[in-house]
Order: C-alpha cells, then sequence, then structure tokens
C-alpha cells in the first residue's frame, strides 16, 4: 500500500515543483491517518460498494492526492497570510526531525502498525501464526528485504520468494479485515 501511495504524492508534488524525500514521507504519514480516521470509516464504507481491488486503491489513490494538493494550499495560504498570523510551537522549539523518537510522523506511524498487527492477532491461526507476524514486524517495522528476512535462522524454510508471498497474503489479510469489519457493523445497524 505505501508504495503506490508515495508515487501518487510524489508525481502531484513534483506538479507543484517541490518533490522532497521528507515532504513524500510526511504527506504519505499524513494519508495513512487519513485513512484510519474514525476506525477506517471511510476506507470500509467504499470498500463495501466498490469491492474490486483496483477500486479501493483507487480511492487510496485519490486520497493521497488530495492529501498532496491541500498541503500544498495551506502552503499557498501561508504565503499569503503572511508568517506573522501564527506562530507554530515547532517554530519557536524546533522539532528533532521525523525519523526521531516522539516525533509526530514516528508516533503515527506507530500507531498504524500497532492496529495492522492487531488485525493480524485476529486474523492469522495455525502454527505460523507467531512467524508471519514476525515478518510483518521486520517488513514493516524494521525495513528489512524479502532476502534478508528470509536468511535469518528464527525464519525456517522460506526463501525471498516465500517471504514476499507470507507479506502479500498478510496484506491481503489485512485488506479482508477492514471489510469484513464494516460489514459486521453493519448488520448491527439494520
Amino acid at each position: 500500500m505505501g508504495k503506490p501511495i508515495g508515487l501518487k504524492i510524489m508525481r502531484t508534488a513534483s506538479l507543484k515543483g517541490e518533490c522532497s524525500r521528507t515532504l513524500v514521507e510526511d504527506l504519505r504519514q499524513e494519508t495513512y491517518v487519513k485513512l484510519l480516521q474514525d476506525g477506517c470509516r471511510h476506507v470500509r464504507d467504499f470498500a463495501i460498494q466498490h469491492p474490486e481491488d483496483e477500486a479501493i486503491l483507487g480511492y487510496i489513490r485519490r486520497t493521497a492526492v488530495n492529501v498532496t494538493l491541500d498541503h500544498f494550499k495551506l502552503v499557498r495560504t501561508k504565503k499569503r497570510v503572511g508568517d506573522n498570523a501564527h506562530v507554530s510551537t515547532s517554530d519557536v522549539d524546533p522539532e528533532a526531525g521525523n525519523e526521531a523518537d516522539g516525533s509526530q510522523q514516528k508516533i503515527q506511524f506507530e500507531i498504524l502498525l500497532n492496529e495492522i498487527d492487531e488485525l493480524l492477532k485476529h486474523f492469522l491461526t495455525g502454527p505460523d501464526q507467531e512467524r508471519d507476524r514476525t515478518i510483518f514486524r521486520l517488513y514493516f517495522r524494521q525495513g528489512m528485504s524479502t532476502k534478508k528476512i528470509a536468511s535469518l535462522p528464527s525464519i525456517v524454510g522460506l526463501t525471498a520468494k516465500g517471504v514476499g508471498s507470507v507479506i502479500e497474503r498478510l496484506k491481503h489479510g489485512i485488506r479482508e479485515q477492514i471489510v469484513g469489519a464494516r460489514l459486521d457493523s453493519g448488520d448491527d445497524e439494520e
């Protein structure tokens, strides 16, 4: 999910004349926050109305574009109004950086990963449950490659391709959990 979001943000930001790596990462995190808002209610509602994978991916990409355009509207407004309209605490006390523990982006990313880990606990079963959650953590939290994960002694019997298959299965399962949660809550309302 991160790659299509990042690509859409990069394309949109480059059209606006600014496409730094930190900006793309910041806007990616804002997109995740937007998608997770209200317990993923908007994503689930859309997924129920349009169950095709391409439609859901299109919705996520459109959200990334909207977040990016909103960012540039805000920047343009700040330039017109001037710097005196609002003094941010980050202007007075600069942040440590996006990758520092405790930064807003790091906290948002950790919240997202914790919520996804909870989803994994609910749908993973069998003897490989802990191994699969470990693969998820190593890939998404630590940023390890599938080849590096497959070479670990605790990941027995999987090649890099096998690790990649586990990651794809987990992503598909997470998507099903989000859609399934919406279907379950829809039954309660009727």
